[in-house]
């Protein structure tokens, strides 16, 4: 047996163990970046096709005396992220947690002169470290680790595409196009980071505010935002406690037209700082117990309806504790019996420290 076909039959041999290690070893990629707070696009874990091992060894014969263990792409995991700022936070992870072979490693973000456009991405060269067991029970192979961009991502796929499916060389003129895209995409990339930090500024400057509790920042759409999406845990537990099952997450109950009614309807009941907000929710979950007990069973209903997400919940309290009582009974199409039970819970409430 040659020895093209000796090592492609070795290769087909190993294909279900190849298989099964890179199916383990994304959960892990994946767990370490979610424990990490690293927001990701996605991840793509791959084993070398036999028809592009085949031609490998072909082209690099006499490079490899055996492949199975010197060739470093067979398997690959490509970590895609929305910043560009994550790189680095992801090698960092890598270090921590997979030893690597520097030697057979590259990093195009540093190899690239300054002059020079093009291909970036990070390529390392990874192993479990020996201390490590190998869950899947599979061999002690070594993977290539690609970390890049969503916009790096995207300039590599179209380049390699049109480098390597074309029929012809690329002329230079379009080749110097494609770089011209990179050097453009390698700007958007700055700044995005550079957006994502201002944003990082404003939420830490909310964060800050509300864990030591101070809550007189005005009222708006950022402020608010904040405070409904650092509050929604809180927030769910007093709707179920009213009974309201169908409560969204705050990512998916968020629409930005809900929060400029939310911020209209407390500006018109003259409630311009987050203070007011903050009492709110606090008296409705002191007095949970008086609601359950007092509102009729249609105000109870409508409240379940019209309850699905922290902003509504808001919205619906700011109505039933503030607004004009006519025009209150025409919005919830409410018997004098109902709203008259509303107008005692309103006397309770003004009773405890909310304004």
């Amino acid at each position: 047996m040659n020895y093209i076909n000796h090592w492609v039959e070795e290769f087909e041999d190993n294909m279900q163990e190849y298989e099964i290690f890179m199916f383990h070893l994304q959960q892990k990629v994946e767990k370490i970046l979610k424990d990490d707070n690293i927001f990701y696009v996605k991840t793509e874990a791959r084993v070398k096709s036999l028809d592009s091992f085949k031609r490998k060894l072909e082209i690099k014969r006499k490079k490899y005396e055996n492949p199975l263990e010197e060739m470093t792409d067979i398997l690959g995991i490509r970590i895609i992220t929305y910043y560009r700022e994550d790189l680095n936070s992801i090698l960092s992870l890598l270090k921590k947690n997979f030893k690597i072979d520097y030697k057979n490693s590259t990093n195009k973000l540093k190899s690239l002169k300054y002059n020079e456009m093009g291909y970036l991405s990070l390529h390392y060269i990874c192993k479990y470290k020996a201390s490590q067991k190998n869950i899947s029970g599979c061999g002690d192979f070594k993977f290539e680790v690609q970390i890049r961009t969503a916009l790096q991502h995207i300039w590599a796929q179209i380049d390699h595409q049109l480098r390597y499916k074309s029929l012809v060389k690329l002329p230079n003129k379009v080749q110097r196009k494609l770089f011209r895209i990179s050097a453009m995409l390698e700007s958007i990339d700055d700044e995005f980071d550079s957006i994502k930090n201002e944003v990082q500024v404003v939420e830490s400057f909310y964060k800050d505010n509300f864990n030591e509790k101070e809550y007189s920042l005005r009222l708006d759409i950022s402020s608010i935002n904040f405070y409904l999406k650092y509050n929604d845990t809180f927030i769910r537990s007093i709707c179920k406690k009213l009974g309201v099952f169908h409560f969204n997450n705050f990512e998916v109950a968020m629409e930005e037209d809900l929060e400029k009614k939310l911020v209209k309807f407390a500006l018109q009941f003259n409630k311009n700082r987050i203070i007011y907000i903050e009492k709110l929710v606090n008296s409705i979950y002191k007095n949970t117990d008086i609601f359950l007990r007092t509102l009729d069973e249609h105000t109870l209903k409508k409240i379940n309806y019209l309850v699905n997400s922290s902003c509504s919940f808001v919205i619906t309290f700011l109505h039933l504790l503030h607004e004009e009582p006519t025009k209150l009974k025409e919005l919830y199409k409410l018997e004098d019996s109902s709203l008259e039970k509303i107008l005692n819970i309103r006397e309770i409430i003004t009773t405890t420290n909310y304004i």
